[in-house]
């Protein structure tokens, strides 16, 4: 039986939270260590060790205890995995793969830390049904670095819709998705309708409301606005529009715009008030950006480069050829309006703060780029 390894970069990450890097130079650093001879194996032997002492200073026992036996904790591996697949898992950002006898992908998954979260699974093997189906189908396990949280969301969406693995239910390659329309009647009254949505037209997603994966979803948010808000049921189709008011209005439910209680400035200016939520972004850049996404820990120093254009993902890139020519193919053959990445991409790019501590730098993309680097 091997023993058990407690690496002093993990122990940091759990005990120091607020700090971004983790490694020897940054224990060095931040404990005001003097070092004669930084590369001597003595030398490391000595930061390690004014570490622990600096941590029993810091905190109490019964925590460090506690973390400890959480970092050392050894979950039952699937039969078919060994410890060195798990051994070779890096404490990064990214995404994991396992897979089938015959490399077919069971499941993606992301997270911050790609070590911790594979551990997680098989830490429910016995607990939970889906954990334990995977178990027992897992004989591989792959994974991939990204710079940062960012990275890793944009390339599992990816994958999943890729590979469409057995045990990932909840991201699925939607061509068909519906949005909340807007239409003037003749009395001047803003009606809504449930429509599909050409998703390759970049107008439909922006100038409408809302995106659904079904007619149904749609149906169920609209009938939740209309309750929250005092809508007309017939005003926005749900119920059949006829003479006479709704059946809202009976119930004092609705205000009367549809038997003529409630001007159609003071609904309309209601109903778009209540339909502000669900209002899609508008594009914030003249043409399409490029997206560097810097690492966020010093263990890796890779910078990995992303095509966006329309709130459509197109790739990650290298040089100006590869931007070109997937532009090229987009222009050509428009990329479908993926709704998952869609809300990756809003998350992070119109949010400042996010953007600063994930490390992204945003740029227009031109023709006369001769290098992303």
């Amino acid at each position: 039986m091997s023993s058990k390894t407690l690496l002093s970069v993990r122990l940091s990450r759990k005990l120091f939270p607020e700090h971004r890097y983790h490694g020897l130079d940054r224990i060095i650093e931040r404990l005001g260590i003097e070092m004669d001879d930084r590369h001597r194996a003595m030398a490391d032997t000595e930061v390690i060790l004014a570490f622990f002492q600096y941590i029993s200073d810091t905190f109490p026992p019964d925590e460090i205890e506690s973390v400890c036996k959480q970092l050392l904790k050894r979950p039952s591996l699937p039969s078919h995995i060994s410890q060195e697949q798990i051994d070779a898992l890096p404490d990064l950002p990214g995404i994991y793969r396992f897979l089938d006898a015959e490399g077919v992908p069971l499941y993606i998954g992301k997270s911050v830390n790609i070590r911790e979260r594979v551990l997680s699974h098989f830490s429910l093997d016995h607990q939970n049904s889906k954990e334990l189906d995977i178990s027992k189908a897992l004989h591989h396990i792959e994974f991939e670095q990204t710079p940062s949280d960012f990275g890793a969301q944009l390339l599992e969406n990816t994958e999943i819709k890729l590979y469409s693995p057995r045990f990932n239910r909840r991201q699925t390659k939607s061509k068909s998705l519906y949005q909340i329309s807007l239409a003037e009647d003749a009395e001047g009254l803003l009606a809504t309708e449930v429509v599909a949505t050409d998703m390759t037209a970049i107008e439909d997603i922006t100038r409408r409301y809302g995106l659904f994966r079904s007619r149904k979803q749609a149906q169920n948010t609209m009938l939740e606005l209309i309750q929250t808000h005092q809508l007309c049921q017939k005003l926005c189709g749900l119920e059949k529009r006829q003479k006479g008011a709704c059946f809202g209005f009976q119930l004092k439910k609705c205000k009367g715009a549809c038997c003529g209680k409630e001007s159609a400035a003071s609904y309309n200016l209601r109903l778009r008030l209540a339909l502000d939520s669900l209002k899609n972004q508008q594009w914030p850049w003249p043409g399409p950006v490029i997206i560097e996404e810097h690492p966020l820990h010093e263990d890796w120093d890779a910078v990995h480069y992303h095509l966006v254009d329309q709130w459509r993902y197109l790739g990650q890139v290298k040089d100006e050829a590869d931007c070109q020519q997937l532009l090229n193919k987009n222009q050509q053959n428009p990329a479908y309006f993926d709704r998952d990445s869609y809300k990756i991409l809003v998350r992070f790019l119109l949010t400042p703060d996010r953007q600063k501590h994930q490390r992204l730098v945003i740029k227009p993309f031109s023709l006369d780029q001769t290098e992303l680097v």
